[in-house]
């Protein structure tokens, strides 16, 4: 018979992780997926490339040097660069690694890398190779504080991942600092490379909502059918004339 010590031990223990991973224990199903298919393709941008823009840095020049704007990075073709593709509307699919890490690091007063994509139940490394203070003050998608973390040089802080959304990160000392953080339900997501190109692999037969999230040009979607052991492409293209929606 289980004691009445242990079963309170159980329900205080799954209150907790349902306070901290909410998403992950109630909305999102995995299951071993059989013949899943491969969604893939390029993001492009439908506008003028200019050349790359500097950041205006304020202090502790002789650290940071030239610090370039990665808010808007085109390359060949036209290929936009740290887009963030997520396949929406999928209840259930493979599993999430729920122990991986993520790493942000501080190097020459700039986030490294600027957008990256992670699960709920995952976590976020911060680190910092400078020899000098910086901080990672995060924002929710609604601008509330999630954690802000002092870090001197060499120290590292690692942070739970528990709420799906776009996070967004700044540097109090160093005001030019940006990187962001985009956190799914699930393990269906990816970034943009220098090509614009994109991949998600494994995904259940089905029809879903593909959504490209890019911090300056907003969002665009379209509407897929994946089909069991196909290829389905899917690109987009995105225009400063769009308007942002997050």
């Amino acid at each position: 018979m289980i004691s009445s010590a242990k079963i309170i031990f159980r329900l205080a223990s799954g209150f907790l992780l349902f306070a901290l991973f909410p998403a992950a224990a109630f909305s999102y199903e995995e299951v071993e997926v059989k013949g899943g298919g491969k969604v893939g393709g390029f993001v492009r941008y439908d506008g003028k490339a200019g050349k790359a823009d500097y950041l205006q840095v304020t202090k502790n020049r002789e650290v940071c040097g030239k610090v370039a704007d990665e808010s808007l990075v085109v390359g060949v073709g036209q290929g936009l660069r740290y887009a963030v593709v997520t396949l929406e509307g999928i209840g259930k699919g493979k599993a999430v690694e729920r122990e991986a890490v993520h790493e942000l690091d501080n190097v020459k007063c700039r986030f490294v890398p600027h957008v990256q994509t992670a699960s709920v139940g995952q976590f976020l490394l911060v680190k910092n190779t400078d020899p000098i203070l910086h901080t990672a003050h995060a924002y929710t998608p609604e601008g509330q504080p999630h954690f802000n973390v002092g870090l001197y040089p060499g120290r590292a802080s690692r942070k739970p991942l528990a709420k799906a959304g776009v996070f967004k990160i700044l540097c109090e000392v160093h005001p030019w600092m940006s990187a962001y953080v985009v956190v799914s339900e699930h393990p269906y997501h990816a970034v943009t490379d220098a090509y614009g190109e994109y991949q998600l692999t494994d995904v259940p037969a089905g029809r879903y909502r593909l959504r490209v999230w890019h911090e300056k040009l907003g969002v665009k979607e379209q509407e897929i059918e994946v089909k069991t052991g196909a290829v389905t492409k899917a690109d987009f293209v995105v225009s400063p004339r769009q308007g942002v929606k997050r």
